[in-house]
């Protein structure tokens, strides 16, 4: 007849389970955090012309010599709808349609009709958006989320924009198993043969 297992084995194994469900959180846990980053689409200012040439006599000509360009560095067609493009002070413009990969959507400050040329938006503004003194592009998504942002400062008439920071990649990584992620293993009867080692501290757990 096999032993009973004993009260002091029992709770061995419990420390074992807990362990493994804390690293396998742990893992889950990185891999959604780098996979919610990576989703975000490769598009982005690639230029700005915020000071037009000339004077700025607010005429059509040159208000639509104004613009910022967004282009599709990925490798899909990206549907543009609901996105928006702003300056500092709240003026907002709305894309829409989709911007295959390596094409770029041109948004002039003046009037127009948009896709002529074909690329070509505008923002149907009667005055100046960006700032000649310098001013900050932000692109979002339909979701609110910030996918790029271009700055300049008071010289010059255009910028281009530099990439942002790669995205993490969504492979998790190995996880190393941190202190605060693995229980403390119950006390023990049985007297021990290695060094003492001191368990972090953590909260009480119940054992049966």
């Amino acid at each position: 007849m096999p032993a009973a297992s004993t009260p002091e084995s029992r709770k061995r194994w419990r420390w074992i389970a807990l362990t493994g469900t804390a690293l396998i959180v742990t893992a889950a846990g990185i891999t959604m955090a780098s996979a919610a980053t990576s989703s975000v689409p490769n598009v982005r200012f690639t230029k700005v012309y915020y000071n037009s040439p000339g004077t700025d006599n607010r005429s059509n000509t040159s208000l639509n010599a104004e613009y910022a360009q967004v282009t599709n560095k990925g490798k899909t067609t990206i549907t543009l709808t609901g996105w928006t493009i702003r300056d500092e002070a709240g003026h907002v413009y709305k894309l829409s349609g989709t911007l295959p990969a390596g094409h770029s959507r041109i948004v002039h400050t003046g009037k127009g009709t948009d896709g002529r040329p074909n690329g070509h938006r505008y923002w149907q503004s009667g005055n100046y958006v960006w700032n000649n003194t310098g001013d900050t592009a932000t692109l979002r998504t339909n979701k609110n989320v910030v996918v790029h942002t271009c700055k300049w400062g008071s010289s010059g008439s255009y910028t281009t924009c530099t990439a942002p920071a790669p995205v993490t990649s969504t492979r998790a990584a190995s996880p190393s198993p941190s202190k605060s992620a693995i229980p403390s293993m119950p006390p023990s009867n049985s007297p021990s043969t290695g060094p003492v080692l001191t368990p972090p501290s953590l909260p009480p757990i119940e054992w049966e």
